[in-house]
């Protein structure tokens, strides 16, 4: 009786441990594949809005809708919303300028209709991480821009518009109050301004490099009225050899007819 008594015992025992061998084999060494693990997942970029390498598609995230609202209501009756699109130039092979016209042109689309044309787009060439081919990034950035009848912020430049043959700064509320900020700015900076005059093509080169020259002048004189030192401004012309739009419309000479502002280290 007691030896039946121990195998029964060395039975269950034998029982119990199979038991527990198999409950541990498919809790820990199963297929793990499906299981995620902390240290293994890789980074990502997100964002709102972003570019895959050498694609001019925007991919949106849950941030988009609020983030474009907002910049919707940068636009005002005298400002407009400024498009930089990028473009990595050291990678191999490099992106192009025309993949960042693309991006900011996709960006715009994004935007309701009825303030799109009040939405400019530029490019921007930048060095860029080489984990850009594997991932995406942010591709493009934003800026409210100054836009009045006048007035045009592009980029890093403002320009100034001017009448027919007229050398005189307009007598504008809006142009005097923009000025005066532009020489706020530099005398608390210590940086400088480059003033550069242009003109339609009407009349001889000669003449429109002197009448390009008075315009940029003009500005210059209402700056160091202000208190601009005149060291920290430069002159230029280039008369009518730079236009940037159609001379064959009055329009377009209108938009040539300017003194284009920056301001540089």
């Amino acid at each position: 009786m007691r030896n039946f008594l121990i195998a029964i015992i060395i039975l269950l025992y034998l029982i119990l441990g199979w038991l527990y061998y198999q409950n541990h084999n498919q809790c820990c060494t199963g297929d793990l594949s499906n299981v995620p693990k902390e240290n293994s997942i890789l980074a990502t970029s997100s964002g709102p809005l972003l570019f895959s390498y050498n694609s001019s598609t925007p991919v949106t995230g849950n941030g988009w809708p609020s983030m474009r609202d907002s910049l919707a209501g940068l636009i005002t009756d005298t400002t407009s919303l400024e498009i930089t699109g990028w473009y990595c130039t050291n990678l191999t092979p490099p992106e192009t300028e025309e993949i960042a016209t693309a991006r900011a042109n996709e960006t715009k689309l994004l935007f309701d209709a009825s303030v799109r044309d009040k939405i400019t787009v530029v490019t921007k060439g930048v060095d860029c991480s080489d984990s850009r081919i594997n991932m995406n990034d942010v591709a493009a950035s934003f800026a409210q821009r100054v836009t009045t009848a006048h007035i045009q912020e592009v980029a890093d430049k403002t320009i100034i518009y001017f009448g027919y043959n007229s050398t005189s700064r307009l007598d504008n509320k809006n142009v005097e109050a923009y000025l005066d900020q532009v020489a706020e700015r530099v005398i608390k900076s210590g940086e400088s301004i480059l003033l550069t005059g242009h003109t339609d093509n009407i009349g001889s080169d000669a003449a429109n490099l002197v009448l390009g020259k008075k315009r940029a002048d003009t500005v210059k004189q209402y700056l160091i009225s202000k208190g601009v030192a005149s060291g920290k401004i430069k002159v230029e012309s280039k008369g009518k050899t730079e236009p940037i739009a159609d001379n064959s419309t009055d329009e377009g000479r209108a938009k040539n007819r300017r003194t284009e502002l920056q301001v540089i280290q």
